[in-house]
């Protein structure tokens, strides 16, 4: 079985004994990761963050919370190349369905030949995906535009490897991060219907409003949004599916 980590910040006791009840439930074992929380402290890795680059892009600078996210990750992705073994990443925000033990048992037969799926999205909203095929209850999805959130997903040490030497400076959240496909190269699959789901908790990341942006910036940053899209159509018109998909 695969091995499960669930991201947790020290302080969200209540949050854990919820996933943890539910996770025993379903008969699912599972370590706990400590969640680096940016809210209190910074954290060594939080260097890796260019607000110069993130302008560039966005209108939102990242919180403190938002880099603790990306960092606890990060460390998650080492933890999966260090073990050398897929594991599955699940954050503390959500509601496990009954269709979790099905569907990591097929991530598990999948994850070898396509490195990195997602268990859960939080938009769909104008994020067009492809249905690549019928696995048992599971329809296989190619995300043409990631459906964002990190709530909980499987991934192998090769693409954690590939993720960790394209991270070396972060200008955008995580979950966006993760699908930059055309990027870093590892694209984004998922199971659907999603068996993790957004819970309904609240969130402990306080971001920042929107800046001032002068239309010089405005523009440059319309500019680097059509440059964005034309690397993912060039990547997708370039690249090959895996020529083996398991099961």
């Amino acid at each position: 079985m695969l091995k499960l980590f669930v991201i947790n910040l020290d302080s969200s006791t209540e949050r854990l004994n919820k996933v943890s009840r539910r996770l025993q439930a379903l008969n699912i074992p599972f370590e706990r990761f400590a969640a680096v929380d940016g809210r209190t402290q910074a954290h060594p890795l939080f260097k890796r963050y260019d607000d110069a680059l993130r302008r560039r892009y966005r209108r939102k600078p990242l919180a403190g919370g938002e880099l603790g996210c990306f960092a606890s990750h990060y460390l998650l992705w080492e933890r999966c190349v260090q073990l050398q073994t897929p594991i599955v990443v699940m954050e503390d925000d959500v509601y496990v369905t009954s269709q979790f033990p099905k569907a990591l048992e097929t991530a598990e037969a999948l994850v070898d030949s396509l490195g990195y799926l997602r268990l859960a999205g939080t938009s769909l909203h104008r994020r067009p995906y492809r249905e690549v095929r019928q696995i048992g209850e599971f329809k296989l999805i190619d995300h043409l535009r990631g459906p964002s959130g990190t709530l909980c997903y499987v991934i192998h040490p090769k693409a954690a490897q590939a993720l960790i030497d394209h991270a070396q400076r972060w200008f955008i959240a995580v979950d966006d991060y993760m699908d930059r496909y055309w990027r870093h190269g590892i694209d984004c699959w998922s199971l659907m219907p999603f068996s993790v789901l957004v819970a309904d908790n609240g969130s402990d990341i306080v971001r920042h409003g929107k800046e001032k942006t002068p239309l010089w910036l405005k523009a440059l940053q319309e500019i680097m949004g059509r440059l964005e899209r034309i690397r993912r159509w060039k990547y997708r018109l370039m690249r090959s599916q895996p020529t083996q998909i398991k099961p």
